[in-house]
């Protein structure tokens, strides 16, 4: 899958619900089609994924450069980073560096890149963290990552998911639809 598929199927949804599932129907979105590694720069602890890929398929090619995720992912409900990203966590927040999106009017946007300081107004990179879908396709994810031995040393290995109920949550959610979601694809 092209991400210019997803973009046509979000300009002609009315409701869409996003899901790791190989099997949907015309209202599901199944992101796990859309699946690699568009880059990794193992020498600046960078690495940059389509929304689907296997967090298996991650960790094996850090792996081999002696390299981790800066968050931990296992024993969860998820197995793609896209919906690791989608559930958040504040150490996955904290290694997000840029995310390509496709809103509700079926624009790509672009928000942060692949640099570890990036200081231009409003972090939507990781602000989508833990939006669990509803405002925007998560279509690539840019993240930090880490040599092993350091993220053993300091012992980096739970993930925590705050929940995203209070009033000041829903109200800041529902700002932030009308602005990215505004024909209220997204369910």
């Amino acid at each position: 899958m092209e991400i210019e598929e997803i973009q046509q199927r979000l300009k002609q949804a009315e409701k869409l619900h996003i899901t790791e599932s190989h099997q949907v129907n015309e209202t599901q979105l199944a992101m796990s089609n859309y699946s690699g590694v568009i880059e990794y720069h193992a020498e600046e602890l960078v690495l940059t994924v389509k929304a689907g890929t296997p967090i298996a398929d991650i960790e094996q090619l850090l792996a081999q450069q002696g390299q981790a995720l800066t968050f931990d992912v296992k024993n969860n409900d998820f197995t793609t980073i896209g919906a690791a990203y989608a559930i958040g966590s504040p150490e996955l927040r904290d290694a997000v560096l840029g995310v390509k999106i496709i809103d509700g009017q079926g624009r790509i946007l672009n928000f942060g890149g692949q640099v570890m300081k990036n200081v231009a107004g409003y972090d939507v990179a990781r602000l989508l963290v833990g939006s669990r879908g509803k405002l925007a396709v998560i279509c690539e994810i840019s993240f930090k990552v880490l040599p092993v031995d350091y993220c053993q040393k300091h012992d980096i290995d739970t993930i925590s998911n705050i929940p995203n109920d209070s009033a000041a949550v829903v109200k800041i959610e529902q700002g932030l639809k009308a602005i990215f979601d505004p024909k209220g694809i997204f369910v």
